[in-house]
C-alpha cells in the first residue's frame, strides 16, 4: 500500500521546498533569489534660525523646491526698526566724521579775523601811548611807575593779538589725527551695527539649502518657531538609495561600481541600482532576513543609489528586494 501524506505533513513538506527555493539556496542553480533591503534616501531637516512666528509659508507637502528659494518669512518689524535705527546712527558718526575732517565754517573764521584785526588795533594804540608816555617821561611830567605799566599794557596787547592769531589757525585747520581717528572708529563700529541687523533679518527669510520634495511641515503660518527646532523636512532629489545585507560568500561580486537589479511591489520590472558603499565591518543579520542556515552567518551592509532615470520609484521605508541571479551560490 502507497502511503499518502497527511495534509499537515504536504504543508510542512510544501513550506521547506519553497522557502529552500526562495532563501537557502539548496542548489547552486535554482531560480533567482533576493535580499531583503528598504529604501533609504537623504533628508534635510530645515530649522528656524532665530525665533519668530510664521508670517508667510510660501511652501506646501509635497512641492518640489530648488535651492535657494525662499520657504518662509518670519515676523520682522522688530528688527526693521532696529535696522532704521542703525542706519541713523551711521548716518552721524559719519557726519561727525566729515565735520573733523575740515575747519571751522567761513563764518566762523570772519569773526576769529575780526578778532585778529581787534586785538592788533589794540596794541597800536597801546604801543602809540607808550610813546607819548616815554616823551613826557623824558620831559620829566610823568613817573617811571606810568611808564612801567604802559609798557606792560603793550605786552598784554601782544598776548591778545597771539591768542586771536592761534585760534584763527587752529579754526582754518582740521581736528587732531586722535579726534580724527576716534571718529572713524565710531563709523566703522555703527557700520557694523548695520551689518548685524541686517544679517539677523536676513535670518527671517528661510531659504530652501537643497533642492528636493517638501516632505513634512511642523509649523504652519501664523505659529511660533522656536530657534532651532525642525520647522519642516526636505527629501533630496535623486538620492533614493537601497540598503541591504550581502552574505559573506556573496560580497565580492557586490563591491562598489557593481550594477544590481531591485524589484519593488508594483513597479513593472526590476530597477537598476549601483552599489555606493560596502561596510568594511561585519555583523549578524537579523533573524527575520534570514532563513535558520542564515540566521548566524556574518554578512555586510551595502548600500545601492537607484538610478536617477528610474520611472518608478518609492518613499524611504518601502521594502525591496536585490535580485541575485540564478546559479550564484546563495549559501552553503
Amino acid at each position: 500500500m502507497k502511503y499518502l501524506p497527511s495534509p499537515r505533513t504536504a504543508g510542512v513538506a510544501l513550506a521547506a521546498a519553497g522557502l529552500c527555493l526562495t532563501l537557502s539556496g539548496c542548489l547552486e542553480t535554482e531560480p533567482a533569489l533576493q535580499l531583503p533591503g528598504y529604501i533609504e534616501a537623504d533628508i534635510t531637516s530645515v530649522a528656524s534660525p532665530v525665533a519668530g512666528t510664521l508670517q508667510q509659508v510660501q511652501v506646501k507637502e509635497g512641492q518640489l523646491v530648488q535651492p535657494g528659494e525662499l520657504l518662509y518669512v518670519l515676523e520682522s518689524a522688530q528688527e526693521e526698526a532696529k535696522l532704521a535705527e542703525a542706519h541713523a546712527v551711521k548716518a552721524q558718526a559719519a557726519a561727525q566724521s566729515r565735520n573733523l575732517s575740515k575747519g571751522a565754517r567761513a563764518a566762523e573764521i570772519e569773526g576769529l579775523k575780526a578778532k585778529v584785526r581787534y586785538a592788533e588795533a589794540q596794541l597800536e594804540q597801546a604801543r602809540t601811548q607808550l610813546r607819548r608816555t616815554e616823551q613826557l617821561r623824558n620831559n620829566g611830567f610823568v613817573s617811571d611807575m606810568q611808564t612801567l605799566q604802559e609798557r606792560t599794557q603793550v605786552q598784554l596787547a601782544k598776548a591778545q593779538v597771539e591768542d586771536a592769531m592761534a585760534a584763527l589757525r587752529t579754526a582754518q585747520q582740521a581736528a587732531r589725527v586722535d579726534e580724527q581717528a576716534a571718529a572713524a572708529a565710531g563709523v566703522d563700529a555703527a557700520a557694523a551695527g548695520v551689518a548685524q541687523v541686517e544679517w539677523l533679518l536676513k535670518q527671517k527669510r528661510v531659504t530652501a539649502p537643497v533642492g528636493g520634495v517638501v516632505q513634512e511641515l511642523y509649523r504652519r503660518q501664523g505659529e511660533y518657531a522656536q530657534p532651532g527646532a525642525t520647522t519642516m523636512t526636505i527629501l533630496h532629489s535623486d538620492t533614493l538609495r537601497v540598503r541591504f545585507f550581502v552574505p559573506n560568500d556573496l560580497r565580492p561580486r557586490y563591491l562598489p561600481g557593481t550594477k544590481v537589479k531591485v524589484s519593488i511591489s508594483g513597479c513593472d520590472g526590476a530597477l537598476e541600482a549601483t552599489v555606493t558603499r560596502v561596510s568594511a565591518r561585519p555583523e549578524y543579520t537579523q533573524p527575520m532576513m534570514f532563513s535558520l542556515e542564515l540566521r548566524d552567518r556574518l554578512s555586510f551592509l551595502t548600500e545601492a543609489r537607484l538610478a536617477a532615470s528610474s520611472t518608478c520609484t518609492a518613499p524611504p521605508g518601502t521594502p525591496v528586494g536585490i535580485v541575485v541571479p540564478a546559479g550564484e551560490k546563495a549559501a552553503s
